[in-house]
């Protein structure tokens, strides 16, 4: 199955909350909804495939990784108080926005076949567990919603927390650079040469690099901050202006001749920058308390010794 398919049916299914029944151990309950061993096993398989792009996890990893299952149990109990408070506050989706999802998604992959393999493919036990996915992943998504759209946080407290908390919004001194690596000093020089006599940085940066990581992007190494690479590398670049070439510079690596790109010197973030960022940060804090909340007022029973 085409690997860019995936992100379509996942994505809806991010915050997954169980309350697919089987007939099963219980391994816990939450406002009298079972969540049982089956619901518990296929929901961590597909969090283990998903973390790996949808490749099987051998026996011995997902016997590694078996400790983690009473920690993601725990998040299923949360993510099930929050659908549950969601149905209570009349958010959940009805059916038929259920059905044009699934049947969306159905189109998506060119057909029920298609969208049948896909679960397959993930563990899913079916069409009627990925409903259920769907439903409790969009009940989630809106409370969550609802929750923001009641946060108040006015640009005066905002403005507060970022005068508090300025260092946390440095910024450190950066360079923007390109390069080309070559074996030898008379290499580097022959490029040189080249380039004073007008040929393009980055052609002779796809034909002569041995960087393959720059070289695929004429020589480009992006910006990084001050002390990422090599010194003799910073030191060469620092004395140049942007849009200059370097002479040769010999590190362990080899030969480079580089170009400046940016100099983007050390700096605070503006508060005009910091706002969208503070503000996040206080809506996030905001929404956990107020799932603490939803989970200490539900009648929640884990049983840990029937994990499996």
């Amino acid at each position: 199955m085409p690997r860019q398919y995936l992100p379509f049916l996942l994505v809806l299914a991010l915050l997954v909350a169980p309350a697919y029944a089987d007939a099963d151990t219980v391994v816990a309950r939450v406002g009298g909804r079972a969540i049982t061993q089956a619901d518990l096993n296929w929901q961590f398989e597909l969090f283990l495939r998903q973390s790996t792009g949808g490749v099987a996890i051998s026996d011995e990893v997902r016997e590694q990784l078996a400790g983690l299952k009473k920690q993601y149990l725990e998040r299923m109990v949360q993510d099930a108080v929050v659908v549950q408070a969601a149905e209570g506050m009349g958010l959940a989706p009805d059916a038929a926005t259920i059905d044009r999802r699934i049947e969306q998604a159905k189109q998506r992959l060119s057909g029920d076949a298609a969208f049948a393999a896909v679960l397959e493919q993930y563990g899913i036990p079916g069409e009627a567990a990925y409903r259920r996915m769907v439903y409790e992943a969009m009940s989630y998504k809106v409370l969550i919603g609802w929750i923001r759209q009641r946060l108040r946080v006015s640009d005066a407290a905002l403005r507060m927390i970022y005068l508090l908390d300025r260092d946390s919004f440095i910024e450190p001194e950066r360079i923007c650079t390109a390069h080309i690596l070559v074996p030898t000093q008379k290499e580097a020089e022959d490029i040189v040469a080249m380039l004073e006599d007008g040929a393009d940085f980055a052609g002779l940066a796809g034909e002569y690099s041995q960087d393959p990581g720059s070289r695929a992007r004429g020589g480009d190494l992006g910006c990084v901050d001050l002390g990422s690479l090599v010194p003799e590398f910073e030191y060469a670049a620092l004395a140049l202006s942007p849009g200059e070439i370097s002479p040769p510079i010999k590190t362990r690596f080899g030969w480079h001749v580089i170009l400046m790109k940016k100099h983007i010197p050390a700096r605070v973030r503006p508060f005009v920058e910091a706002k969208g960022m503070i503000r996040a940060r206080i809506e996030g804090l905001a929404i956990e308390h107020y799932i603490k909340n939803l989970v200490a007022r539900t009648d929640v029973e884990i049983y840990p010794d029937r994990i499996r």
